[in-house]
């Protein structure tokens, strides 16, 4: 049992991986044989994985067709930050209670590595090392109860939509709203702290949904398409060949 249990364990972190490096995307299939052979492991513990992932919402099953990557919605990305925002906001006068200048070094370094990771896109990236920046933040607060909630809060928003749906410009965007926070936490004001980090936030969330929902109306546009070429040719009769047309017209 401990054995199956490793390998699951090894199971569910290469294919959380898999989550990071974009080899699964959402509305994926996810059938565990193959992901079995890829990962070079009997099915088993493949299986333990994925229901561990479906548990913690990163994928889900449905009766006779397995395993899937849901795709993240609206309402769904709209909640996750909300939640991000409390928790964080709240954790602000524990972090600046327990804030020193070796814990404001570390913020400090988390901040630079986030803004090192530029490109035409936004890459996936940087947006682990923005939650690695914002984790790092909430650590210091010394509520490791809320830490992990906000890890899978974390885990939910970044591995499950397409980075490029955000704009280019959130990144230079993102990385003054970092230092204005980094700032106020240099100066040891809890208000404006909070202030700056629900700022940060409340932006990044609108950034988001925009993104998803103008990924949403392109998406619906290809379905509408779609459909109206499938209609046209039900109604169009079939075409006749060249050579029928001509005999036709003598």
């Amino acid at each position: 049992m401990k054995a199956a249990s490793t390998l699951s364990d090894k199971a569910y972190r290469q294919i959380k991986n898999m989550f990071l490096t974009d080899q699964l995307v959402s509305g994926q299939k996810l059938p565990y044989q193959d992901l079995a052979r890829r990962l070079g492991m009997s099915q088993t513990p493949v299986i333990m994985a994925l229901v561990r992932l479906e548990y913690e919402g990163l994928v889900r099953s449905e009766a006779n067709k397995g395993f899937f990557v849901p795709a993240i919605d609206l309402n769904e990305a709209r909640e996750l930050y909300e939640v991000r925002i409390l928790l964080e906001v709240f954790l602000v006068p524990a972090v600046l209670e327990n804030l020193d200048d070796k814990r404001l070094a570390e913020i400090r370094a988390l901040r630079d590595a986030h803004r090192k990771i530029r490109g035409e896109v936004y890459k996936r990236e940087r947006l682990l090392r923005d939650a690695h920046f914002h984790l790092g933040l909430a650590a210091v607060s010394g509520n490791q109860v809320v830490v992990q909630i906000l890890a899978r809060v974390f885990d939910l928003l970044y591995l499950r939509y397409k980075p490029e749906i955000l704009s280019p410009q959130r990144q230079e965007e993102a990385e003054v709203e970092h230092q204005a926070v980094f700032e106020a936490l240099q100066a040891r004001d809890g208000a404006l702290t909070a202030r700056r980090l629900r700022e940060h936030l409340v932006r990044g969330k609108d950034r988001i949904l925009t993104g998803l929902h103008a990924e949403e109306q392109q998406r619906q546009g290809m379905l509408q398409r779609e459909t109206a070429g499938l209609a046209l040719e039900s109604v169009l009769p079939p075409l006749r060949s060249t050579g029928e047309k001509r005999r036709s017209i003598r």
